[in-house]
């Protein structure tokens, strides 16, 4: 059984297909993902003159020499041979003149990122998938399905309880093997660019039958995220700044130029610096400035991006773009091997909602979705190889049943706004013992309106769940004292800066965690 239907997901379906029956369940549509809306593309070393060895030094420095450098080099060698297979396949990245159009993204020290459609390879890569999922006879897909329960016996997942929305009726799915790819919990923000479905499922409900959680302080918020009045959000690709794209405070002045790769910073740094320039100003945002480009090449680059700009009501030949900061991938998740076992047998977790150690403590960008088909494929050997050795997944426990009271979604509705407004102010992307524990305050007194539900509600259920991960990535904020990546202190110095030893430091922590 596969839980998730990004790219994770659907890779670990096809996979897994290979192996025996598959069971892929969503809790919305197969369309509604994280990787769906990734812009930027996928990065991979095909091509000599660029090295796997690049790649991985540009992956260790963006994570901020704080990598599992096992992790690392499986990454950038295996995702090579993925990326090698998908287009052997036939997935259609971009080209021009008969050649692969490579883009370059912050923190790279090569073009070596590849796109589909411009700014839409998210999407180009999960239709693609999702005809082969839907066309293979072995994989069934349950869309409009909630897990609200793993099943676990002796140390054994077998399987999870679900929920059909629709239907308004429940199953338990029995499996030899079940697979979390249910995304991140950035959509816990108030300013997200994930889709609200991105509430962190996969955490709570594998924590709840004792698996690790590890590095939620590490949310990576990317720099450029549409910004209106109206709160829209939508991603303005990093891949713009790739090919010049500036950005300007509201005075117009280049405010990146003190950093040797300017708009070409890791994402941690250029998050910041637009951070910091907002909070000097009387407006919310920055702008992104495309104004002395070639205007034609990018419409052909990045349609359906420009598009989407000129329906917000501007247009990137004359006018400058609004741009600010919004939560956009957990670095932190379930802690996994480089197989994406959980150390729960039968269990494993790939993706965003697993924490390998890969990204250290700020990714690299375009090295998500290539995450995505490594481990979704090291996860699917592995528990393909160890199923045989388990009891087969014929569970004595009985069905479990939600409860649904529609009653309870106002109050779920009610913290979840409450819990976005506290994440933004006090865990963004700069942080401060004070303003952490004042958050940690408050999300202790919403858990007290929860204390006397102990009936396995729906909502109940979700609230409980989103309280919980809130509650533990502020912990974690607050344990981790120095700053580090993406997990900035305003009350500390920086980690980096410091050449500590990360490796012990970061022992420490988990200790303390």
């Amino acid at each position: 059984m596969i839980i998730g239907s990004g790219l994770a997901g659907l890779n670990a379906a096809l996979e897994a297909a290979k192996h025996g029956s598959v069971v892929l369940v969503t809790k919305s549509t197969l369309h509604s993902s994280s990787s769906y809306w990734a812009q930027g593309g996928i990065a991979a070393v095909l091509n000599h003159p660029d090295t796997f060895e690049s790649h991985s030094k540009d992956t260790i420095e963006a994570g901020r020499e704080f990598g599992n450098l096992q992790a690392v080099e499986v990454l950038i060698r295996e995702g090579a041979q993925a990326v090698q297979e998908l287009i052997k396949l036939g997935m259609p990245f971009d080209k021009e003149r008969g050649e692969f159009s490579l883009g370059l993204e912050g923190g790279h020290s090569a073009r070596r990122i590849y796109r589909a459609g411009g700014a839409a390879t998210g999407k180009m890569m999960i239709d693609f998938l999702i005809s082969h999922v839907r066309n293979n006879p072995k994989i069934t897909v349950m869309e409009n399905t909630f897990v609200f329960d793993l099943v676990s016996e002796n140390g054994l997942c077998t399987g999870a309880n679900v929920y059909y929305h629709f239907e308004h009726t429940f199953d338990k799915i029995s499996s030899s093997a079940t697979i979390l790819a249910t995304g991140g919990y950035s959509g816990l923000f108030g300013r997200s660019t994930n889709p609200h479905t991105s509430t962190g499922d996969g955490l709570w409900l594998s924590n709840s039958i004792g698996c690790t959680l590890k590095d939620l302080e590490f949310i990576q918020f990317h720099p450029t995220a549409f910004y209106n009045s109206s709160g829209e959000v939508f991603l303005i690709s990093e891949a713009l700044r790739g090919e010049g794209a500036i950005l300007r405070n509201s005075k117009g002045e280049r405010f990146m130029e003190k950093f040797t790769q300017k708009e070409l910073a890791p994402r941690d740094v250029v998050a910041r610096e637009i951070f910091r320039e907002i909070r000097k100003q009387d407006t919310n945002f920055v702008t992104l400035d495309l104004r002395h480009l070639d205007n034609n090449k990018f419409k052909k680059q990045f349609p359906n991006l420009i598009n989407r700009i000129k329906k917000s009501g501007l247009n990137p030949e004359k006018d400058l773009i609004p741009v600010a900061p919004a939560a956009h991938y957990c670095i932190g998740g379930i802690e996994t091997d480089i197989d994406g076992f959980t150390g729960i047998e039968g269990l494993y977790a790939c993706g965003e909602v697993a924490a390998t150690g890969v990204h250290g403590a700020n990714r690299l960008a375009s090295n998500s979705l290539l995450e995505c088909l490594v481990f979704s494929k090291r996860a699917v050997i592995h528990a393909s190889a160890k199923s045989n050795l388990r009891i087969k997944s014929s569970s004595s426990s009985d069905n479990k049943f939600l409860k649904i009271d529609e009653s309870g979604s106002e109050v779920f509705i009610k913290i979840r706004n409450q819990i976005a407004s506290l994440m933004n102010i006090h865990a963004g992307i700069e942080r401060n013992e004070k303003g952490l524990k004042f958050a940690l305050a408050e999300l202790n007194e919403m858990q007290k309106l929860l204390e006397d539900k102990t009936q396995i509600e729906y909502y109940t259920l979700r609230t409980k769940g989103i309280l919980m991960i809130a509650n533990r990535i502020v912990k974690a904020s607050i344990l981790r004292e120095k700053s580090l990546g993406v997990h900035y202190r305003s009350d500390s110095v920086s980690l980096y800066d410091e050449k500590l030893d990360s490796i012990r430091f970061q022992d420490e922590i988990v200790q303390k965690y």
